[in-house]
């Protein structure tokens, strides 16, 4: 089944064409290639901010549950959530607003696998810049599980992202201890010499 058939699939907007030159109070974070990390997170401090001319459709605002993707290498999806909802999305991505047969956090979990990346590659390499098409996602091809096992993949693809953000941060939270550990060792000794 074509994923056009199950979801509402558009690029980003132009920016350009909504772009205020002057700040009109109209604002809107912005979803940025910068913010978008490879294992499918949004780093949200580095999402810009976008002063618009006009209120902007809600077509080129993230949504709960969207599924944006990068549509240069590495072709990575994100699913948006209540923290990353109302941002603005540019034409560098692809905007997949999922129907009732498809979970967005199945999709999220297969456009990121390596085989679909690796066809999404396949299928863009032909142009300069390797970048894909918003169109492609409307013609790719879907084996459509059952919504339960849909869920099943989904949760344990949430939980292992999850696990993954919680190894991180204490990777980061350790590496801040032995340092202080060290340093204190350190200036003790210094002290202690210097008696």
């Amino acid at each position: 089944m074509k994923l056009g058939d199950l979801a509402l699939v558009r690029s980003g907007l132009v920016l350009s064409r909504k772009q205020a030159r002057e700040p009109t109070g109209i604002r809107y974070p912005l979803l940025n290639l910068r913010s978008v990390n490879p294992d499918g997170s949004i780093a949200r401090e580095q999402m810009d901010v976008f002063d618009a001319s006009e209120k902007l459709p809600l077509e080129y605002i993230s949504q709960i549950g969207d599924i944006i993707v990068r549509l240069s290498l590495p072709y990575t999806a994100v699913l948006i959530d209540e923290a990353t909802a109302g941002a603005v999305v540019s034409s560098n991505f692809a905007i997949i607003r999922c129907g009732d047969k498809l979970l967005p956090e199945y999709l999220f979990w297969l456009i990121n696998t390596p085989e679909v990346r690796k066809e999404i590659y396949e299928n863009s390499s032909s142009n300069m810049l390797g970048a894909a098409k918003a169109r492609y996602f409307t013609e790719f091809e879907i084996d459509l599980l059952p919504i339960a096992d849909q869920r099943r993949i989904s949760a344990m693809n949430l939980l292992a992202k999850r696990e993954e953000h919680l190894l991180r941060q204490l990777v980061i939270e350790k590496e801040r201890y032995y340092s202080f550990l060290i340093h204190t060792i350190y200036e003790e000794t210094k002290r202690d010499k210097e008696r």
